[in-house]
Formats: structure tokens, sequence, C-alpha cells
């Protein structure tokens, strides 16, 4: 292969570079779900992504460049890359994959070897179905997963309820080693699993699924469809619907501003109490976590952003806080509650405005960075990790609740949630003012 090829090589990586910089979409690492490709989705998915979207320079925070470091590649260090790939060419005996199969192939490759879940690279058809995702549309099975490495297999972190995956009977926990009959250990990672998951509405995809405590594996025809998830959720409690509860499912478009108009037709007079609900939320936009944020907390830290260098940009709420001060408040975590989620779930933690009741959240505490290479496809890259206003790190451990409360498959199955009565107990009684931990 000459060294023409080589610099036009790198002369188109080099385009791709520039037309990333003109798009970057900024996100809180999402888990690495099925939301956005399947929302099965991030985070990867969504993944759990957290992230920054950006247009024309407009950012949640100020932006910080990187120094030039000296850990370019060089012409002359893909010497050696050029030279196995001519082999190939010439000597392998068989049909080689087309030249996009192969770069994508390498790039991956190269990825793999950072050990970095959140570092990701999507082909286009599977950036289409990510930006799906944060768009808030998608067609899938309706579950947030991730990949089980030990395993070789996608662990369904939340299934969500009355949608295929959980109507089917898929459950929290379940892992699925098998896609129509094909092993998931043989595939190449989460990417490809969920391409085979994800399809036309109407169609069915056959899983297989290991299920703690059962010997053998079950299988379960799922239909797929369009999965509706709604945005933001109220309700209101009480004898005399005196405590307010509100869900945010994803930390999408807008998502702070309809969280916002829905809690100013919420909060009257009347309301003692408010239940804020983040539970199987796996995150999104981290503009879009400020925002929430800045609906329950004034001029207070958001979170801290740390970067390789050791730099790092700080990041506060914006405007004025909707929800009064004083309003007692619970807001209520699981481990689908992810990225974006912790971010809030951690400020309102650390300032003391509001208890945690739930379980331990995802972990997700890396930034990445998604940028739109010139064919489509995105590279999705870790710049940082985040830090909570006390200086707190998630990342790999998640939130730990105030309050630990569990709430089995069985009690989900049957509408109880212990989660929610527990929150309801604590407004009741005034109890959610206390310091004490409980487990």
């Amino acid at each position: 292969m000459s060294k023409n090829l080589e610099q036009t090589a790198l002369t188109k990586l080099s385009l791709g570079r520039q037309f990333a910089s003109r798009r970057k979409l900024q996100l809180t690492g999402c888990a690495v779900l099925l939301i956005a490709a399947v929302i099965f989705t991030a985070g990867s998915g969504f993944g759990y992504m957290i992230g920054r979207l950006s247009s024309d320079g407009e950012t949640a925070g100020s932006t910080v460049v990187a120094a030039e470091t000296d850990r370019a590649l060089t012409p002359d260090d893909l010497d050696i890359f050029w030279e196995a790939m001519e082999l190939v060419e010439d000597d392998y005996y068989g049909e080689l994959p087309s030249p996009n199969e192969r770069s994508h192939g390498a790039i991956r490759g190269v990825l793999e070897t950072l050990d970095d879940r959140n570092t990701g690279f999507l082909n286009p058809d599977e950036a289409s179905s990510f930006m799906e995702g944060i768009e808030g549309s998608y067609e899938g099975i309706g579950a947030m997963v991730e990949w089980a490495e030990d395993e070789g297999a996608v662990r369904i972190i939340e299934p969500f309820k009355d949608q295929p995956a959980w109507n089917a009977g898929i459950r929290r926990g379940d892992l699925i080693i098998a896609i129509n009959g094909q092993d998931v250990a043989e595939l190449n990672g989460l990417n490809e699993a969920i391409n085979r998951i994800k399809g036309p509405k109407g169609t069915e995809v056959n899983l297989t699924v290991q299920r703690e405590g059962l010997d053998d594996p079950l299988e379960f025809p799922v239909t797929r469809a369009p999965i509706d998830v709604p945005v933001v959720e109220s309700e209101l409690y009480g004898d005399n619907d005196e405590f307010a509860y509100v869900a945010l499912h994803r930390f999408s478009v807008d998502a702070g501003e309809k969280l916002r108009d829905e809690l100013e037709d919420l909060l009257t007079d009347d309301i003692q109490g408010l239940i804020f609900d983040l539970r199987g939320n796996p995150g999104g936009l981290l503009r879009e976590a400020i925002r929430v944020t800045s609906v329950f907390l004034e001029e207070e830290r958001v979170l801290i952003e740390r970067f390789s260098d050791g730099t790092e940009e700080i990041y506060n709420t914006e405007g004025s806080a909707l929800v009064p001060a004083d309003l007692p408040m619970i807001v209520l975590v699981n481990k689908g509650s992810a990225s974006a989620s912790e971010i809030v779930a951690g400020a309102l933690q650390d300032v003391g405005r509001a208890r945690l009741v739930g379980v331990t959240t995802f972990g997700k505490g890396s930034v990445q960075l998604p940028h739109t290479l010139s064919d489509d496809s995105l590279l999705r890259v870790t710049i940082a990790l985040w830090y909570t206003p006390a200086d707190r790190s998630i990342d790999a451990t998640g939130l730990e609740p105030d309050i630990v409360v569990e709430q089995t498959n069985e009690q989900e199955e049957n509408d109880e949630d212990p989660q929610l009565e527990r929150a309801l107990e604590l407004l009741g009684t005034g109890e959610q003012q206390e310091a004490p931990t409980e487990h």
C-alpha cells in the first residue's frame, strides 16, 4: 500500500475531525443502555450518556480546550498498520469486508485497548438510532441494559413497565444469552447485540434468558413496538392530595423546561411535600441536568467536571428555583438511575435539599463527547470525570441512598411500590428532615 494512500487516509481522518468539531453532542454518559438504540436504549447507548449537546459553541458551561500533547499519531506510526493491511488484501483467501467495514473495525479495535466501556464507536445506522433516543423516539423492546462482560451477555437493568420486554416476562437482572438462537458471547459486544435485538415494529425477536436461581434458560418471544416513554409524569397522593409526585424518565431535549411546566401546575398552596422519581432514568444531556437541578436549587453548585490534565469546570444552577426551599422533598433512585440522574440526585443530597430513598444508583460518573464523523458514524470519547458538589465521585460505585428500600420484581408485577410508600410515610411524619441513614 503506497504512502499516497496512507496520506489520503490521514487526510480523510483530519477532515472527519474538522467535520466533527462543527457538530458536538456533549453527553452525560449514559450507561450503556439500549435506550437510544432500542430503548431498550446510551447510554450504549444512551447508554448512560452524560453529555453536552452543543451547537455553534452553546454549552452548559465554559468550554475547556485540551492542550496539545505528545499522544498524536504520525504517519510513521501507521506504517505497520498499512503493512498488515496490504498483506491481508494480497493474501487473504476469501471475500474481504468492504473498506468501510474494515475502517470501522480498526477504530473499534483501537478503542478496545482503552479499557473504557463508555468510549465507543457507532456506525451510521447505530448513530442514527442513538440520536433518535436523544430526541425521545425509538422502536424496540423497551428496556435499559448493559454489557455483562464476565458472562458474555446483555444484562437487563430495567425493563420499562407495560412495554414489550416487560409484557413478555423479562425482568430486572435477567441475562440475555442468545438472540434468535445466536449466542451473545459470539457477538462483537453490546452494539452488535443491540442491532440484532432491535427491528421494525410488529416483528418478533426471540430472546434466550438466564435468570438467577434457575438452572435452565428461559425463552421469550418479544414483539417489537414503538417505545412511548413520556418525559414527565405526575400525580397527587395523600388523603387530601397534599403530596405531589413527579417522575422524570429521561434527560432529553427540553427535559428541564417540561419538568418546570409540570411542577408549575402541580405545586399549589395545599402541597405539603414533593417526591421526585428518578428511578430507571438512564441520563442524557448535561445541560438538561443543570436545568433540572435549577428547578429545585438556586445559586448552588451542581457538579465539578475534572479533566485528565488536572483542569476542571464548575457547573452552577441557572436562574430562579421553582420549588420552595422549605418544601419537604424525597428523591427516589434505583440501579437504573444513571448519569444525569446521579448528577441531580447527588447535588440535592450534598446540599441537604432532599433525602434519597431506594437502592444504590448505577455509577456512571464520566463525561463523553460524541463526534459525528464524515460518514455519519459517531465516535464517543470519554473526556472527563464528574464529581458531586461535595467532591464525591460515583463512577463505578453509584450514590448510596439515605434510606435503603428494595423493590422486588414480584412487588413490581403486583403494582406494589415499597419505595414510594416509604417516601410518603417520611413526608407524612416529617421524618424526611432527619439526618440518620436507614439500612
